[in-house]
Order: C-alpha cells, then sequence, then structure tokens
C-alpha cells in the first residue's frame, strides 16, 4: 500500500490542481469525498474510481472493495479536501463519458439545468432526479460545473448514479419530447399539465433570470409552467421548485 504523509509531495500538488475547472477538465478527472459517496461510486460506477485516499481509519473498509489505496496523513486529506471538516476519505474518479442524446433516448423524465450557478442547488437537484428515477440531467448555459467538489458532495453520490452530460443546444432535444420550461411570470400552473409521461423534459433556469434566451429562438416547442404561489412571493429556490415538479410528475405515475 502506498503512503503519502506531506502536503508538499509532487502526487499531492498534482491532485490539488483537480480543485480547478480547467485542471479537472483538461484531466478528466475529479475528486469525490466522504465514505458514503466513495461507497455509492465503487457500487455503481466502480469503473470510474482510479484510486481511494484515506486516513488509516478507512483503510479496513475500504480493503475489501479491491480499490486501490493510498494511506494518508491527516494533513493531506485536508489538502485534497475542499470541505472546512474533511471526511477522511477521497476518490479520484474518471469524469462521464455520457452524451446528451443517449439521455434524450432513454424513458424518463430529463431534468435540464440552465445557467444553474449555485452548487448546492446543482448537487440537489441530481440527488432528486435520481431518488424518482429520471432518465437523466443536462446541464446548458454557463452552469456551474458538475464536478465542482460542492455539487460532488451535495449530490450524496446520485453523481454517480444519474446519467449527467451537456446539452449543446435545445434542437438537439427530440422532438416527441414534452418539454416544460419552469417560469415565476407564467400563467399555466403546474397543476393544469402532466408531468408523468417518461417524454417529459423539465427546463430549470435561475431563480433570478429564468430560462436562457437561446430556448425562444431555438425552434423547439416547449410549454412555459409555474407554481402556484401566495401573491407577494416572487419565486422558490430551484432546488426546491424542481423537486415539487419532479414529484408532481413522479406521484402522478403510480
Amino acid at each position: 500500500m502506498r503512503t503519502i504523509s506531506s502536503r508538499k509531495s509532487d502526487r499531492v500538488k498534482e491532485l490539488v490542481r483537480l480543485q480547478k475547472k480547467a485542471d479537472r477538465h483538461a484531466a478528466g478527472l475529479f475528486l469525490a469525498e466522504g465514505p458514503a459517496v466513495v461507497h455509492v461510486a465503487l457500487e455503481h460506477s466502480p469503473s470510474r474510481v482510479v484510486e481511494v485516499f484515506a486516513l488509516e481509519d478507512f483503510v479496513d473498509e475500504f480493503a475489501e472493495t479491491g480499490v486501490s489505496i493510498t494511506l494518508c496523513s491527516p494533513e493531506v486529506i485536508a489538502a485534497l479536501s475542499g470541505s472546512q471538516s474533511p471526511q477522511g476519505v477521497m476518490a479520484l474518479c474518471r469524469m462521464s463519458d455520457t452524451q446528451s442524446h443517449s439521455i434524450c433516448e432513454t424513458p424518463g423524465a430529463v431534468v435540464v439545468l440552465d445557467n444553474i450557478s449555485d452548487p448546492g442547488n446543482m448537487g440537489t437537484i441530481i440527488r432528486t432526479a435520481d431518488a424518482i428515477g429520471a432518465a437523466g440531467v443536462l446541464t446548458f448555459g454557463n452552469c456551474v460545473d458538475v464536478y465542482n467538489d460542492k455539487v460532488v458532495r451535495s449530490s450524496a453520490g446520485s453523481l454517480f448514479r444519474v446519467p449527467i452530460a451537456r446539452l449543446a443546444d435545445p434542437s438537439a432535444i427530440p422532438r416527441e419530447r414534452d418539454i416544460y420550461a419552469l417560469s415565476a411570470h407564467s400563467s399555466i400552473p403546474l397543476t393544469s399539465v402532466d408531468l408523468s409521461g417518461s417524454n417529459t423534459v423539465l427546463v430549470v433556469g435561475s431563480e433570478s433570470h429564468g430560462i436562457s434566451v437561446e430556448w425562444d429562438g431555438s425552434g423547439v416547442p416547449f410549454t412555459s409552467i409555474a407554481i402556484p404561489m401566495q401573491p407577494g412571493v416572487e419565486s422558490l429556490n430551484a432546488a426546491v421548485a424542481t423537486a415539487i415538479c419532479l414529484y408532481t410528475g413522479y406521484l402522478a405515475s403510480d
């Protein structure tokens, strides 16, 4: 078993660089933190886990999985972690090679995240999509990086269970899909549409600006819908709004 005790080692410096988006994507690698998240990765996407870095207390727990393990000192784990309270285990993982057309061709709800900038919201939406058995999640526009450490942590491992890909253009969504876009200004309430179909696509934009103008000029037919709210309430948190819509469809399909 390899051991790293100094945060000044070349290997640690190489891994720390993955905290930057450009370096992550250049390498096609990212770090996933926490024993629960790493277990999910090993269970559902074992081919994507390259190596596990762990404190001594966690070595036996992961030795049974057969994954390559490197024993690390607390200062090394702290250097690799993006958290104020490191959880003692990190996994070096490969990014997904899933393509948007594969997700769109799979029966089930598809969630399109349009310019979602908050990592906590994105991670929570991915987790919710996992909970309702969505076909996948697509990112569009200037979204926070899916492999941002906060996104990975807040997804609670669902990042390894839900297919995720980049949507280059709205026109790439098949025309047989029923597309609904959340909008606080729509006159069509959520309660008047059927989101239970296996062809449903839900487009979620930022709380302040809604979906991108590219959708209006794309020629792709979609229906804007709003979640009914009391007067004076402008909008809901993006993750909360998405959960309401996804579960409206999920519960109606039972």
